[in-house]
C-alpha cells in the first residue's frame, strides 16, 4: 500500500492491480507512479464509497482501471504485510482493478458518440447489424410509417399557413390561381403576352445558362440519340432538338426554356429523401438555378432535430404548372403533350385539367398516326375556368 497517492490514503485496504497489454519497461519498478481517487461525496453509502478509480503512468504512458464493487463475490482478495521485527504476517482484504491502457482522444470521442445517442437510437443500431431479419423487418416498416406520419404533417402545417394568410373565402379562391398558377396576362392582346418568361425564368437564371444552351445549339442529331439512350434530357427536350434558330438571342431563350423544363421535370420526379441532396440531384446546374427553384417549390424545417428538405402538394402542384406554362411558350401555344406524362410520371388527367385552368382547350388527336395524343391550345382572349 505505499505506493498509493495521499489522495486515496494509506489507511485504506491495499488494492492488487493487474495491467492488460501494458509491456514492462526497464523502469517499471523506479519510475511507475500510481494514484487512487476514492468517491467521497457520501462515504456513509456504502455503494458511493466503493466507487475507486485506480490511474498508473507508466513512461508517459496512461492505464486505468475501475472498481464499483461494494463485495467480493465468489472470492476473496488478501494481501499479506510481514512485520520485520516480529516476523509476523498480517492479512489485510484487498480490492482487486484490472488496468487497461487510455487513449484519451479515442476515448473522449466514443463517448461522446455515446452520449449524443438515446436509448432507442442504441438499441436500434444493435438490432439492425445483429437481430434477426424478422426484427429488422419491423424496425425498418416503423421507420417508413413514422416518415409518412412526418411528411403528412409538415402538409398539414403549410395548408395551415397558407389558410391564414387568406382573408377570406372569396380571397382564398382568388389565391387557387395566383398562388398555384404562374401570372397569366387575360387582356392580353398576342399570344406572347400572355405569360411573360421573366416570370418563369429569371434574368439571372437566363445569363447563368449561356454556356449550356451554347453546347444544346451545336448538337446535332447524333448527340440526341445518344442523350436518349443516355435518358440524359426529358424526352419532350429531346424531340425539340437539334433546333434551326439563327437569331442568337432568340435561340439561347428557346434553349433556356427548354433547359429550364428538363431541371424542373428532374426536381419534380426526386424522392423525397433526395430533396436536400442539391449537389448530387444537380451536379452540372447553375447554383442560381438550383436555389430559385427550391425557393419556389420546396420548403426547409425541423424534423427529428435535424432540417429537412420538403415538397407539399400545393408546391408540386406549382411545380407542374410552371412546367407546363414553359411549354406553352416552347410550342407557341399548342402543345402535344403526351411525352410530358412519361417524362413527369404525372398522369394525363392532372397535365389536361392544369392546361384547362390556364384557359387551354383541351383536345384528344384523331387518327392512328397520331395514337391518341393530347394537345392543349391557348387562344385569346384568355378565359379561365371559375
Amino acid at each position: 500500500s505505499s505506493g498509493i497517492n495521499a489522495e486515496y490514503g494509506e489507511d485504506k485496504e491495499p488494492i492488487i492491480c493487474t495491467a492488460s497489454n501494458v509491456a514492462k519497461s526497464k523502469t517499471f519498478k523506479t519510475k511507475t507512479a500510481f494514484t487512487c481517487y476514492q468517491n467521497t461525496s457520501d462515504l456513509s453509502n456504502p455503494r458511493l464509497a466503493a466507487q475507486r478509480m485506480l490511474v498508473m503512468d507508466c513512461d508517459g504512458i496512461q492505464s486505468v482501471g475501475k472498481s464499483w464493487e461494494t463485495k467480493n463475490y465468489g472470492s476473496q482478495y488478501m494481501v499479506g504485510v510481514l512485520d520485520r521485527e516480529t516476523n509476523e504476517m498480517t492479512l489485510r482484504p484487498a480490492a482487486m482493478i484490472n488496468l487497461k491502457p487510455y487513449v484519451k482522444s479515442f476515448e473522449d470521442e466514443d463517448r461522446q458518440k455515446e452520449e449524443e445517442l438515446s436509448y432507442g437510437e442504441k438499441y436500434k443500431q444493435l438490432a439492425m447489424t445483429f437481430g434477426a431479419n424478422r426484427i429488422q423487418k419491423s424496425i425498418r416498416g416503423k421507420d417508413r410509417v413514422r416518415e409518412m406520419e412526418s411528411n403528412t404533417l409538415d402538409e398539414a402545417m403549410h395548408e395551415a399557413v397558407v389558410s391564414v394568410d387568406t382573408a377570406n373565402l372569396t380571397q382564398q379562391a382568388d389565391l387557387h390561381h395566383n398562388d398555384i398558377l404562374p401570372p397569366i396576362n387575360t387582356d392580353a392582346k398576342e399570344l406572347s403576352d400572355v405569360f411573360l418568361i421573366t416570370d418563369l425564368i429569371s434574368e439571372a437564371e437566363i445569363t447563368a445558362l449561356v454556356p449550356f444552351t451554347t453546347v444544346l445549339r451545336e448538337c446535332t442529331q447524333v448527340h440526341v440519340n445518344a442523350w436518349k439512350e443516355q435518358n440524359k434530357y426529358p424526352e419532350f427536350m429531346l424531340s425539340r432538338l437539334p433546333i434551326v434558330i439563327e437569331d442568337d438571342h432568340l435561340a439561347h431563350l428557346y434553349l433556356s426554356e427548354l433547359l429550364y423544363i428538363s431541371y424542373l421535370v428532374t426536381l419534380l420526379k426526386l424522392p423525397p429523401k433526395s430533396l436536400g441532396n442539391k449537389k448530387t440531384s444537380f451536379p452540372n446546374t447553375p447554383s442560381v438555378v438550383v436555389d430559385n427553384m427550391y425557393k419556389k417549390f420546396t420548403s426547409v424545417g425541423q424534423r427529428e432535430g435535424k432540417l429537412r428538405t420538403s415538397m407539399s402538394d400545393k408546391q408540386r402542384n406549382r411545380l407542374i404548372a410552371h412546367i407546363l406554362a414553359l411549354t406553352l411558350i416552347v410550342d407557341k401555344y399548342c402543345v402535344r403533350y403526351s411525352a410530358l406524362c412519361k417524362d413527369t410520371g404525372v398522369k394525363s388527367r392532372v397535365l389536361s385539367d392544369t392546361y384547362r385552368s390556364m384557359g387551354c382547350s383541351v383536345n384528344k388527336l384523331k387518327g392512328e398516326q397520331h395514337k391518341g395524343q393530347m394537345v392543349a391550345i391557348l387562344k385569346l382572349p384568355v378565359k379561365l375556368p371559375p
